[in-house]
C-alpha cells in the first residue's frame, strides 16, 4: 500500500514538473513572437493584441461554473488597480523587447521576484534569511553583467524593462491580496479585462499597418500561448510541491534564447549567459533553501503533537 502511494506521488510529480515545462515554453513562446510582432507594429498594439486575445481565450474557461458567479466580486477596485499593474507591464515589456534582446529580457524580468522579496521585508514584515538574501545578490549582480553598463551605452529601452518590472511585482502583489478572497477564474477575468481596455485607446493612438493574413496567427499564437501557460502553471501546482516545480520555472530563459535565435537571429553573449547562470542560480538556491526550512518546520509540528499526544 505504502509503495503505491509513493509511486502516485512520484507520478504526479513528474506530470507536475511536465506541466511546468510547459508552462515555461509558453511563455517564452509569448514573449518571442510578441517580440516578432514589434517588429511590425508599435508596441502598444501588440500589447492590446496580447491582451485582448487572452481574453477571447479565457472566456470559455471562466464560463464553467456558471460565467456570472464567477465574475462575483466585492473588491472591484482592486481587479482594477491589479488590470493596470498587468497592462502596464505588458506595454512596457513590449516597447523593451523591441529593441532588446528578448532573451536578455527574459532573464532580467527574474528580478520582479527580487522586488516582491523587498516588499515582503518592509511591508509584509517577512522573515529575512540566508536564500532570499542570496537570491537578492545574485539577481542584481547577473542583471548588472546582462546589461554591461561602462562596457557599452546604456540603451534607454532597459527603463521600459525595469518599468515593467515594477509594475508586474506590484501586479503579483496585487495577486498576494486578491487570492485570500478571490477565485482565480475571477482574477484572470478582470485583470484581462481591465487591462485590455486600458491598451485600447493606446493602441488607436497610433496608425496600424495595412492589414496582413499573418496578424491573425500571431494573434492566434499569443492568446493560445498565454492560456496554455496560465493553465499549466495552474495545474502544475495543483499536483506537485512547489519546491520541486519552481527550479524548472527558470527553463524559461533556455527556450527563450532558443526560440530568439530561431524566430529573430538573436544571440546572447558570454556576459549575458553568465548573468543568466547567475540568476538561475540563486533561484533555485532559494527554492531549495525555502523546501528544507518548510520540511524542518513540519518535521519540528509533527513532533510537538506526538509529543503532547503521548504526554
Amino acid at each position: 500500500m505504502v509503495k503505491r502511494i509513493k509511486n502516485i506521488k512520484l507520478n504526479t510529480t513528474v506530470l507536475g514538473i511536465v506541466l511546468m515545462l510547459l508552462h515555461a515554453f509558453a511563455m517564452a513562446s509569448a514573449h518571442t513572437f510578441g517580440a516578432k510582432l514589434t517588429k511590425v507594429m508599435n508596441p502598444d498594439q501588440v500589447a492590446f493584441i496580447y491582451r485582448f486575445s487572452v481574453l477571447f481565450a479565457i472566456l470559455p474557461w471562466c464560463s464553467q461554473g456558471g460565467f456570472i458567479n464567477n465574475l462575483r466580486t466585492k473588491r472591484i477596485v482592486l481587479h482594477f488597480a491589479r488590470g493596470v499593474f498587468s497592462g502596464l507591464g505588458s506595454i512596457c515589456f513590449y516597447h523593451a523587447v523591441r529593441i532588446i534582446n528578448v532573451s536578455d529580457a527574459s532573464a532580467i524580468s527574474y528580478l520582479e521576484q527580487v522586488l516582491v522579496l523587498c516588499v515582503g521585508f518592509f511591508y509584509f514584515k517577512e522573515k529575512v534569511t540566508l536564500g532570499k538574501v542570496i537570491m537578492i545578490i545574485c539577481g542584481i549582480i547577473g542583471t548588472v553583467m546582462i546589461i554591461k553598463p561602462g562596457f557599452r551605452e546604456f540603451d534607454g529601452h532597459y527603463v521600459f524593462l525595469f518599468m515593467a518590472i515594477c509594475f508586474w511585482a506590484m501586479n503579483n502583489i496585487s495577486i498576494k491580496v486578491l487570492g485570500k478572497t478571490e477565485r482565480s477564474k475571477t482574477q484572470v477575468f478582470y485583470a484581462t479585462l481591465f487591462s485590455s481596455l486600458l491598451a485600447l485607446p493606446l493602441a488607436m493612438s497610433h496608425t496600424w499597418p495595412t492589414f496582413h493574413w499573418s496578424f491573425i496567427k500571431y494573434i492566434i499564437i499569443l492568446g493560445f500561448f498565454h492560456f496554455l501557460h496560465s493553465i499549466a502553471f495552474f495545474k502544475a501546482l495543483k499536483i506537485a510541491d512547489l519546491t520541486v516545480l519552481m527550479p524548472f520555472d527558470y527553463t524559461r530563459i533556455i527556450f527563450t534564447s532558443i526560440l530568439g535565435y530561431m524566430v529573430l537571429g538573436s544571440e546572447p553573449d558570454m556576459f549575458s549567459l553568465l548573468g543568466y547562470i547567475l540568476i538561475i542560480l540563486g533561484g533555485t538556491y532559494l527554492i531549495i533553501e525555502e523546501g528544507k526550512r518548510k520540511k524542518m518546520h513540519e518535521e519540528i509540528k509533527a513532533e510537538f503533537k506526538s509529543d503532547v499526544k503521548d504526554s
